[in-house]
């Protein structure tokens, strides 16, 4: 049997996180320390107030999507704490949450926007980052994210590749407002965090807001039920 090996973290009196004792981790501001815990070194000054921006952003986006509703109704079902934020958790995919990994994937490729945009057409398949169901125009958490960016001199190469990539989608075929994955996805990318973290980092994010929804739905009358439609086929 092999043991377990990590350079994560140590346990018993002289605890480290990534090297850091514990506890100096302990006085450091949360998003710093998931920050240390993800990359492996402590944030600059600008790269904490940008990475604290981007987590703050995803912490929660109303009632309607599906990692809400599963916790909720699971919650509804008189299931514990853990076991609904786990059905919020386990609701995250592709589709939900899964667009931050795929979108940096394609920034960290050697593929240029136009030859992302011209395959992504080809194959009918949506570009990740790109379009949402309400923000038409723009999305809000994407323009708070790049001017942050911006301002803190953060805004670098991969940023503007999906600035570009919109642009580009825009001239072959039509606007879509890059979302707030796509300006998660770019802005990660640059402060140096791979794209296996894409999901992993939404999970962290969101994860509060599922706690505040569970709760509320705690006060809520036990088994919500959805009404439903029978449809002969």
């Amino acid at each position: 049997m092999r043991d377990w090996e990590t350079s994560i973290s140590s346990t018993g009196e002289n605890a480290e996180i990534r090297g850091t004792e514990l506890s100096k981790v302990m006085d450091m501001p949360f998003s710093d320390a998931i920050y240390l815990l993800l990359k492996g070194e402590k944030p600059s000054e600008k790269e904490s107030e940008l990475f604290n921006n981007i987590l703050s952003s995803c912490i929660d986006h109303g009632i309607g999507n599906p990692s809400t509703v599963a916790s909720r109704t699971v919650q509804s079902g008189g299931n514990a704490m853990n076991t609904s934020v786990a059905a919020g958790i386990l609701a995250l995919g592709n589709k939900h949450g899964g667009a931050i990994e795929q979108c940096m994937q394609l920034l960290q490729s050697q593929k240029t926007p136009e030859k992302i945009v011209k395959q992504k057409i080809e194959k009918l398949e949506k570009i990740p980052g790109l379009g949402h169901k309400i923000y038409k125009d723009q999305d809000p958490r994407t323009q708070k994210i790049l001017e942050k960016a911006d301002k803190l001199g953060l805004k670098k190469e991969n940023t503007e590749k999906i600035l570009d990539i919109q642009e580009e989608f825009a001239k072959q075929k039509t606007h879509l407002a890059l979302n707030v994955d796509g300006a998660i996805a770019g802005t990660m990318s640059d402060l140096g965090f791979e794209p296996e973290l894409g999901k992993g980092f939404f999970i962290i994010a969101r994860t509060p807001g599922l706690v505040a929804h569970v709760r509320e739905e705690m006060d809520e009358e036990d088994f919500r039920r959805i009404e439903g439609k029978y449809r002969e086929e």
